[in-house]
């Protein structure tokens, strides 16, 4: 719910929560987990932070690399660290740029 009403189209999603979660995210590369919510009205930020710390707290006390987590259409909804493949989509019939990667396959 949270992510399907925070834009209309898929493209406005991407560049809105790389925006919020990456690009203006103050913390470092590499640390952008560190921000357990970003500013805004919008439902996803308010899931986001009832959720987001115990995501993250599961992956520091398993060692994960990261938690992913994708709609029924390949839309990467969250991840932990939000990297560059955030916000993205993985459905091999999709148009994202990691949709042949291992997460592509992992989606499919």
């Amino acid at each position: 719910q949270g992510w399907d009403s925070f834009a209309s189209t898929d493209a406005e999603r991407l560049a809105g929560l790389q925006a919020a979660y990456i690009t203006n995210n103050e913390h470092p590369l590499g640390s952008k987990d560190q921000l357990d919510f970003a500013p805004g009205s919008e439902a996803y930020h308010a899931v986001h932070k009832q959720y987001h710390p115990k995501y993250r707290s599961i992956l520091y006390d398993r060692n994960y690399y990261d938690i992913f987590m994708f709609d029924l259409e390949g839309n990467l909804i969250y991840s932990v660290y939000k990297e560059l493949d955030y916000a993205t989509n993985f459905a091999l019939n999709g148009t994202g740029q990691w949709k042949n990667s291992g997460l592509g396959d992992a989606y499919e």
